[in-house]
């Protein structure tokens, strides 16, 4: 059976329908459900990304471990990983450490004014960031499937 990752090559449309279809597992979750989903699906790309250096770029493990996603993504540029990929990560690193580090806080503050905002609202920027990653997550798995990490030139 054929799979997506088995493509020659991939349209905008069928990335974005992939992405749209792997978000369905935040549908009909509370604001902190799918904060949660983000920050874990963010913290499995960060293990795969220390994972390739030490697999495809032969760093050891003891260099990796406590690597930071950010730093990955850094170290990923400097071994030569495909460029598109690391500037989608570089937005990806800016969104989670946003998310990370004022989102939650942001939500709780507008919570405790008692101000009332849309479902849709609260989750406006957070739904950007879950997109991005899952694009991210997406692209990772269907280059680690078709060993397509370095373009040649």
């Amino acid at each position: 059976m054929s799979t997506i990752y088995d493509k020659e090559e991939l349209s905008g449309d069928d990335v974005q329908s992939e992405v749209f279809r792997r978000m369905e597992k935040y549908e009909r979750k509370s604001f902190l459900e799918c904060f949660s989903i983000y920050l874990g699906t963010a913290q499995i790309l960060e293990f795969a990304l220390k994972r390739l250096l030490e697999e495809r770029f032969d760093v050891p493990e003891e260099d990796t471990e406590k690597l930071t996603l950010g730093q990955a993504r850094v170290r990923l540029e400097n071994v030569g990983l495909r460029s598109d990929y690391t500037e989608l990560l570089k937005q990806v690193v800016k969104d989670r450490n946003n998310a990370a580090h004022q989102l939650l806080a942001n939500q709780a503050l507008i919570g405790s004014l008692g101000v009332e905002f849309s479902e849709r609202m609260q989750f406006k920027e957070l739904k950007h960031f879950i997109f991005g990653l899952e694009r991210a997550v997406f692209l990772f798995d269907c280059f680690q499937h078709n060993n397509a990490w370095v373009v040649n030139a």
